[in-house]
């Protein structure tokens, strides 16, 4: 079952997941954080959420399954989905069991790959899916110093953000280079580094977008991965997006 904001002051959460949620809603209201779509979701209650205690993540992918469902039910709605664990490493051990939850959500989606998305991460037109939805997922790591934009408060969490939510920002949306360039504008003034040089130029569909190298950015600006960490497998028959 999803969370929604009023779960964690209505005493149906533990506290540690209390602790989480408020840390969380506190970094994005602040008026200077630099992501609108996380700010504006929270605002007008469009944020769900999953809990994840003593790593019993097996609800995992039922629960993303649904946030799927909801998304697309309401496509004018920027529904986002926010997993928060009750536990956290150092950051390069966050990193690791990022891509290691993706992995074992990939493994177990419920849906055919959608056909309009490249199943090879090295192509620029590749982002995650899962029950036929592509999404750009990110985790918030605790362990981030300097680029504070990614530490969203005090715990470790995944964030999903459907692609269709990105309406009005993409490649060749008519304004989006303008919104993308207010975006980097604050994330300079919110991070104690600049936007890492190899995508600060770049969005989604570029010839040069590896997408995935977005998902976990270090906390310096050295050289990004050149391998996603992701093994995708086309375990069924491929289906149109949204079918």
């Amino acid at each position: 079952m999803l969370l929604v904001r009023e779960d964690f002051a209505r005493g149906r959460c533990p506290r540690w997941a209390v602790q989480a949620h408020e840390s969380f809603v506190t970094a994005l209201r602040d008026t200077d954080y630099p992501c609108y779509f996380g700010a504006q979701a929270e605002r007008q209650g469009h944020l769900r959420y999953a809990l994840v205690a003593r790593g019993q993540y097996e609800h995992l992918a039922d629960d993303l399954a649904q946030f799927v469902e909801l998304s697309r039910s309401n496509p004018r709605a920027r529904h986002l989905f926010v997993v928060f664990f009750d536990d956290h490493g150092d950051f390069r051990n966050d990193e690791d069991r990022f891509w290691e939850l993706l992995q074992w959500l990939h493994e177990r989606d419920p849906a055919p790959w959608p056909d309009k998305i490249p199943m090879d991460p090295n192509h620029p037109g590749w982002e995650f899916c899962f029950a036929g939805d592509p999404m750009f997922v990110f985790p918030s790591i605790p362990g981030y110093r300097k680029r504070r934009s990614r530490r969203i408060g005090d715990a470790f969490a995944l964030c999903f953000q459907p692609r269709r939510i990105f309406a009005g920002v993409e490649r060749d949306d008519p304004g989006g280079a303008a919104i993308r360039s207010d975006i980097y504008r604050r994330v300079r003034r919110w991070d104690e580094l600049p936007p890492h040089p190899q995508l600060e130029h770049l969005a989604y569909g570029d010839p040069d977008m590896r997408e995935w190298k977005q998902y976990v950015l270090p906390d310096e600006n050295v050289p990004l991965r050149t391998q996603c960490p992701l093994k995708i497998t086309d375990r069924q028959p491929r289906r149109a997006m949204g079918s």
